[in-house]
């Protein structure tokens, strides 16, 4: 499953799924461009050198994903340090709190639907073209498997996942014949900085773990092994779908 020098651009990688996620795919021979929010710049730089010091290259940009013209740049700039992008991982994602639709603040929504679904999408706009002039080139969004149950409170966020879901979907048709393959991973609960305001209620935490097979959280790299397989050759076959990393939570559920 070598990555074999690929380039890798990984959003939200300053933490959780996105940090291990570009610690995995440097470990088994990618370049990484790293890329999160303005007051991550820090912890960027310590990532990227970890990865410097185990021989791969690594290009840090701290990017607000809700600007257009910081995705363009950002785009631009990893394609020029590393010599173009091979892999669009697109982790980055944001959970506000629980709160019903009709009564949700607008300017709250918006930064929903801004950061988890429009901003993939953006990223997309800006780095595909290239994969399809290489004739190769594999985008893996990350979701959540909020996408496929309904939990109150939970709107904005289980929306802009099926919203995730669903543009994985479309664009692995749009592109299907240009050699550029677009999957979607749906974890579920990871133990994150996301996932600890819900952690940190014991009693609720310990409910919601029972309706998980396996019976426990799972760590970041165990996600991140999950993107592994999807980026490499051992999944040249598949495209367009989504991969459900949750311990079996929603297994049985209709998709």
């Amino acid at each position: 499953m070598l990555l074999s020098g690929r380039r890798a651009l990984v959003t939200g990688a300053a933490r959780g799924i996105g940090r291990a996620v570009a610690r995995e795919f440097a470990r088994h021979g990618d370049d990484i461009a790293l890329t999160d929010l303005g007051d991550t710049g820090a912890d960027l730089e310590e990532l990227a050198a970890r990865i410097r010091l185990g021989g791969r290259r690594a290009f840090v940009r701290v990017a607000d994903l809700r600007d257009d013209e910081a995705i363009e740049a950002l785009a631009h700039e990893a394609e020029c340090a590393l010599g173009g992008i091979d892999v669009l991982v697109n982790v980055a994602g944001v959970h506000l709190y629980p709160a019903p639709l009709l009564t949700m603040p607008e300017v709250d929504l918006d930064r929903v639907l801004d950061i988890n679904f429009k901003a993939p999408l953006r990223l997309c706009r800006a780095v595909i073209p290239a994969m399809i002039l290489r004739g190769s080139g594999t985008v893996i969004n990350v979701a959540s498997d909020s996408a496929f149950d309904v939990i109150p409170g939970e709107g904005a966020y289980g929306i802009s996942q099926v919203a995730v879901v669903k543009l994985t979907a479309y664009l692995a048709t749009e592109l299907s014949a240009t050699g550029v393959r677009v999957h979607a991973l749906a974890p579920g609960w990871v133990r994150t900085r996301l996932t600890e305001p819900f952690r940190q209620d014991a009693d609720g935490f310990s409910d919601a773990l029972k309706a998980v097979p396996v019976g426990r959280v799972a760590a970041p790299h165990e996600i991140a092994a999950v993107a592994l397989f999807l980026a490499s050759d051992q999944s040249t076959y598949v495209s367009g779908h989504c991969l459900i990393a949750d311990g079996g939570r929603i297994a049985g559920n209709p998709c």
